[in-house]
């Protein structure tokens, strides 16, 4: 997804223990770039819902909270597009194997909505093998 040519404004790249703390302070940084950048307030709001959901599933879901695993961030912003990487320590899982939170089989059901939510407001969504990397792009529109 992310691609060498593609000239980014700004950049982030670390990484950081599974605190959500941390996690949100991070999310402040990347929203700021983005307020700064002019995007109007329902893609800021999108980008903040899918960074929330997907540090909140690599913390919680991959590396269980536990503070001595770590979450990989990187994350490249331009006027058109973000991009984001975000990697966890855990065992990965399966994303198609996620039942519909929206089917009336697993409306009661609490997992699955954070990766629905994140599909539905990125561009672009991509997992790798494993399940424990996540790639998103949230194109800006015009």
């Amino acid at each position: 997804m992310d691609s060498d040519a593609q000239l980014w404004n700004w950049s982030k790249d670390c990484s950081f223990p599974s605190d959500m703390n941390i996690a949100h302070d991070l999310i402040e940084e990347v929203m700021e770039q983005i307020r700064l950048g002019g995007w109007d307030n329902k893609e800021e709001f999108a980008v903040n819902m899918a960074l929330e959901e997907a540090l909140v599933n690599a913390i919680q879901h991959g590396n269980g909270s536990d503070p001595a695993k770590q979450v990989h961030f990187s994350c490249r912003l331009n006027d058109q597009r973000l991009y984001v990487r975000i990697e966890d320590e855990g065992a990965g899982f399966d994303p198609n194997a996620i039942p519909d939170p929206t089917d009336s089989e697993h409306i009661l059901v609490a997992s699955g909505r954070g990766v629905l939510l994140i599909k539905n407001f990125v561009s672009h969504i991509q997992w790798n093998e494993r399940g424990n990397v996540l790639e998103f792009e949230k194109e800006r529109s015009r």
